[in-house]
Protein backbone atom coordinates (compact mmCIF):
# COMPACT_ATOMS: atom_id res chain seq x y z
CA UNK A 1 0.00 0.00 0.00
CA UNK A 2 1.12 3.42 -0.96
CA UNK A 3 -0.12 7.22 0.35
CA UNK A 4 -2.04 9.18 -2.44
CA UNK A 5 -0.82 11.61 -5.09
CA UNK A 6 -2.84 13.82 -3.51
CA UNK A 7 -1.73 13.48 0.23
CA UNK A 8 1.82 13.01 -1.16
CA UNK A 9 1.16 16.69 -2.99
CA UNK A 10 -0.39 18.30 -0.40
CA UNK A 11 2.59 16.89 1.86
CA UNK A 12 5.43 18.58 -0.48
CA UNK A 13 3.67 21.95 -0.43
CA UNK A 14 3.54 21.71 3.25
CA UNK A 15 7.75 20.98 3.07
CA UNK A 16 8.14 23.54 0.90
CA UNK A 17 5.98 26.17 2.61
CA UNK A 18 7.88 25.20 5.85
CA UNK A 19 11.45 25.77 4.33
CA UNK A 20 10.43 28.72 2.93
CA UNK A 21 9.44 30.30 6.74
CA UNK A 22 12.64 29.69 7.75
CA UNK A 23 14.01 31.92 5.39
CA UNK A 24 11.47 34.78 6.02
CA UNK A 25 10.98 37.03 9.48
CA UNK A 26 8.16 35.97 11.61
CA UNK A 27 7.19 38.41 13.74
CA UNK A 28 7.99 42.10 15.08
CA UNK A 29 8.54 43.34 18.60
CA UNK A 30 8.70 46.88 19.80
CA UNK A 31 8.22 47.81 15.68
CA UNK A 32 11.75 45.93 14.90
CA UNK A 33 11.13 43.19 12.61
CA UNK A 34 14.60 42.38 10.97
CA UNK A 35 15.81 40.10 14.07
CA UNK A 36 13.70 36.99 14.14
CA UNK A 37 13.87 34.80 11.09
CA UNK A 38 12.03 31.42 11.12
CA UNK A 39 15.21 29.51 11.42
CA UNK A 40 16.41 30.79 14.71
CA UNK A 41 12.98 30.75 15.67
CA UNK A 42 13.10 27.36 15.37
CA UNK A 43 16.72 26.57 16.49
CA UNK A 44 15.53 28.79 20.44
CA UNK A 45 11.76 29.41 19.94
CA UNK A 46 11.31 26.39 22.61
CA UNK A 47 12.67 29.02 25.10
CA UNK A 48 9.58 31.09 25.39
CA UNK A 49 7.03 30.58 22.69
CA UNK A 50 4.12 27.68 23.13
CA UNK A 51 3.34 27.49 19.67
CA UNK A 52 7.00 26.54 18.89
CA UNK A 53 5.61 22.95 19.82
CA UNK A 54 3.37 23.10 16.34
CA UNK A 55 6.66 21.85 15.23
CA UNK A 56 7.30 18.70 16.46
CA UNK A 57 3.74 18.10 15.85
CA UNK A 58 4.04 19.28 12.20
CA UNK A 59 6.78 16.82 11.71
CA UNK A 60 5.06 13.98 13.47
CA UNK A 61 2.09 14.36 11.08
CA UNK A 62 3.79 14.45 8.02
CA UNK A 63 5.28 10.49 8.70
CA UNK A 64 1.74 10.27 10.02
CA UNK A 65 0.91 10.84 6.24
CA UNK A 66 3.66 9.46 4.14
CA UNK A 67 1.98 6.51 6.03
CA UNK A 68 -1.09 6.70 5.45
CA UNK A 69 -2.54 6.58 9.12
CA UNK A 70 -5.02 8.85 8.29
CA UNK A 71 -6.13 9.85 12.15
CA UNK A 72 -3.30 9.86 14.10
CA UNK A 73 -2.17 12.71 10.57
CA UNK A 74 -5.35 14.63 11.49
CA UNK A 75 -5.08 14.93 15.11
CA UNK A 76 -1.47 15.78 15.23
CA UNK A 77 -1.89 18.53 12.33
CA UNK A 78 -5.11 19.68 13.85
CA UNK A 79 -2.62 20.00 16.83
CA UNK A 80 0.00 21.90 15.26
CA UNK A 81 -2.69 24.38 13.44
CA UNK A 82 -4.53 25.11 16.63
CA UNK A 83 -0.82 25.36 18.12
CA UNK A 84 0.89 27.41 15.08
CA UNK A 85 -2.61 29.55 15.27
CA UNK A 86 -2.90 30.67 19.07
CA UNK A 87 0.74 32.73 18.62
CA UNK A 88 -2.36 35.12 17.14
CA UNK A 89 -3.47 35.69 20.13
CA UNK A 90 0.24 36.42 22.20
CA UNK A 91 0.68 39.97 23.08
CA UNK A 92 4.27 39.35 23.99
CA UNK A 93 7.09 37.45 23.79
CA UNK A 94 10.66 36.58 25.46
CA UNK A 95 13.44 37.65 22.91
CA UNK A 96 16.74 37.63 24.89
CA UNK A 97 18.59 35.22 27.19
CA UNK A 98 17.64 37.54 29.96
CA UNK A 99 13.64 36.23 29.82
CA UNK A 100 12.78 39.93 29.33
CA UNK A 101 9.62 39.98 26.79
CA UNK A 102 8.90 42.86 24.46
CA UNK A 103 5.73 43.78 22.75
CA UNK A 104 4.43 41.42 19.46
CA UNK A 105 3.89 44.71 17.15
CA UNK A 106 3.22 42.86 14.15
CA UNK A 107 3.22 39.44 12.31
CA UNK A 108 5.26 38.95 8.84
CA UNK A 109 5.70 36.58 5.70
CA UNK A 110 7.82 33.68 7.75
CA UNK A 111 4.43 32.84 10.28
CA UNK A 112 1.78 33.40 7.44
CA UNK A 113 4.00 30.57 5.64
CA UNK A 114 4.70 28.75 8.54
CA UNK A 115 0.82 28.52 9.40
CA UNK A 116 0.30 27.84 5.57
CA UNK A 117 2.55 24.75 6.08
CA UNK A 118 0.44 23.65 9.55
CA UNK A 119 -2.91 23.93 6.89
CA UNK A 120 -1.32 21.41 3.81
CA UNK A 121 -0.40 19.31 6.28
CA UNK A 122 -3.83 18.98 7.53
CA UNK A 123 -4.85 18.70 4.15
CA UNK A 124 -2.50 16.19 3.61
CA UNK A 125 -3.92 14.33 6.47
CA UNK A 126 -6.67 14.06 5.43
CA UNK A 127 -6.43 12.82 2.31
CA UNK A 128 -4.34 10.29 3.75
CA UNK A 129 -5.57 6.80 2.71
CA UNK A 130 -3.87 3.78 1.41
CA UNK A 131 -4.20 3.07 -2.69
CA UNK A 132 -3.64 -1.06 -2.88
CA UNK A 133 -0.45 -1.48 -5.43
CA UNK A 134 -1.25 -2.61 -9.10
CA UNK A 135 0.86 -5.08 -10.03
Amino acid sequence: MIARPLTRVALAFSVILFAASLTQDAFCVSGICSDWPGWSILLFGALGHTSWFANPLLGASWIASLFSRRVPALILALAALALAGSFLFETSVVTNEAGMSNPVTGLREGYWLWLASMAFAFIAAFFARKVPVKL
